[in-house]
């Protein structure tokens, strides 16, 4: 029998100490009002783990924006990281470019004085040229994503 009206006390007493705090004129507080125009003291956050509404919603605005902010952070390096990437790309097309242009020279070497040999020469120079040609249209295209993702950088 002890336990249960042990129990019974644990259930029902958190919910008896619901009592009204008064604030009166010389700043002093009772448990009664002062005069009858007295209001009770809102104390429902007081000794609460959960805050109030209005803190709650406050920190919810600066958590928002926080986390915006680290949105935007994460965004700009992303784009920081495929500038980089692409101008390693652009890079390694000129190189590319480079290197077959030389190899296509070197090529023309091996021509004989002959007329096969200028009609080979005339093939490895357009071969050359269609290479430029190639390597700027790439370039160009990168340049213009590069230049897009400054853009969105601002």
């Amino acid at each position: 029998m002890d336990r249960k009206s042990l129990l019974l006390v644990t259930l029902i007493l958190p919910f008896s100490v619901n009592a009204a705090v008064y604030q009166c004129a010389d700043g002093k507080y009772q448990a009664d009002p002062c005069d009858e125009n007295s209001q009770p003291v809102d104390l429902s956050g007081v000794g609460s783990v959960v805050k109030g509404p209005d803190i709650a919603h406050a920190n919810a605005v600066t958590h928002s924006d926080k986390k915006q902010e680290i949105s935007d952070f994460i965004d700009k390096q992303r784009i920081s990281r495929e500038i980089t990437k692409l101008e390693n790309d652009r890079k390694l097309i000129i190189d590319q470019r480079d290197k077959r242009i030389v190899e296509l020279r070197n090529d023309r070497s091996y021509a004989n004085n002959n007329l096969a040999g200028a009609t080979w020469e005339q093939s490895l120079a357009q071969e050359m040229s269609a290479v430029a040609q190639q390597a700027d249209t790439q370039v160009a295209s990168i340049d213009r994503q590069i230049e897009q993702l400054r853009l969105k950088l601002k």
